[in-house]
């Protein structure tokens, strides 16, 4: 096994970076709704439920010896606890091909000439993978590499968007019912997939955990919430019938003499989808690593990334919330690996009280 310890500031940079690609996509089309300004308010209410969905995980992993959700559900459960461990290999994946299906829709609708995404999506899980095989560590570095230019451009931008903002495209709260509200706060939800990544990184994570957390959990809400102020304030009701609107609000940026950043941030969105395509790629391969008990996960890794690659090739995904990707089955998902299972485990241990865990 590649995968080494890492500190609690790589565990807040893969879990911000995962976040960072979902973010991107933020818009009235994803969510379902009428104004994407009401998702400021899902946000804060995001924020605080956060916080409740990762107290099992916090509990059950930060003093279990290194031990992860794979190992616990066979120490308490025996062979039986594979299932979960399955479940959480099965949902690796799914975020995965969700991930690599927002890429395609975004290259196949908005680039303008289109690119192939085949070639992309063949490069993205081939250097994934390779990462991948190099553990968690390597993933990490890159990850904070990646997450600080992006960051940067962010700022860049931000400074630049802000005056051309038309603060008359900000409405009343609720202003057109609460549809936006209460699909913002599904939406959200439903894409916390680094929540049950927390169940395998948070036992080779060493540091303070709980400040970890909340940095985390502060930084998600600060740039959700300035993404839906650029986006409302640049395009207005526009952003209603744009896919990506935050893609869109870019292409009006200009620092200086730079103009075109929206390449640049296409560039390292591309890059922040390698780092978390490479970190769910290992996380399910050590699931399945630990299911047949191999010594290494690297066959794993690769039979997985050909998986993902024939699937997206072949998969006509049209709408990110419908068939498989569906918000409502995403959410429950999610709240089963996030929430559920650690919870179901964390009760578990207090009842059997094995010494060992």
């Amino acid at each position: 096994m590649n995968n080494k310890f890492i500190s609690i500031p790589q565990l807040v940079v893969l879990m911000i970076t995962n976040r960072l690609v979902i973010s991107i996509t933020f818009g009235s089309s994803s969510v379902g709704g009428n104004d994407i300004w009401d998702c400021i308010v899902s946000s804060v209410v995001v924020f605080f439920l956060t916080f409740i969905l990762v107290l099992p995980n916090y509990f059950l992993f930060s003093k279990s010896n290194n031990l992860d959700i794979a190992d616990i559900s066979e120490i308490l459960f025996g062979r039986i606890g594979n299932v979960i461990t399955i479940t959480y290999a099965l949902y690796f994946m799914l975020i995965c091909a969700y991930t690599l299906a927002s890429f395609k829709i975004f290259i196949e609708n908005v680039m303008n000439p289109p690119i192939s995404f085949l070639v992309l999506s063949c490069a993205i899980i081939i250097f994934a993978c390779y990462a991948a095989s190099k553990g968690i560590e390597a993933i990490s570095r890159s990850g904070s590499i990646i997450l600080f230019f992006t960051v940067f451009l962010l700022i860049l931008m931000g400074i630049s968007l802000f005056k051309v903002i038309d603060f008359t495209n900000f409405k009343p709260f609720f202003f057109d019912g609460y549809d936006s509200f209460n699909n913002g706060i599904l939406f959200m939800l439903s894409r916390m997939s680094c929540i049950p990544a927390m169940a395998m990184l948070i036992p080779m994570s060493k540091g303070n955990l709980k400040q970890g957390i909340i940095f985390w959990n502060v930084s998600v809400l600060f740039l959700i919430s300035s993404i839906i102020f650029f986006v409302t304030g640049v395009l207005g009701e526009l952003s209603q019938i744009k896919l990506f609107p935050i893609y869109t609000s870019t292409s009006v940026a200009k620092i200086s003499k730079f103009e075109n950043l929206d390449a640049l941030f296409l560039g390292l969105w591309t890059c922040a989808i390698f780092t978390k395509i490479s970190m769910f790629l290992n996380l399910s391969s050590e699931c399945l690593r630990k299911v047949f008990g191999r010594n290494n996960n690297k066959i794993f890794i690769f039979f997985l990334g050909a998986t993902l690659l024939f699937t997206n090739m072949f998969a006509k995904i049209t709408n990110l919330s419908s068939g498989i990707f569906d918000t409502r089955s995403l959410f429950i998902l999610t709240i089963l690996t996030s929430f559920v299972i650690p919870l179901i485990l964390l009760i578990s241990k207090k009842i059997i009280n094995r010494a060992s865990i």
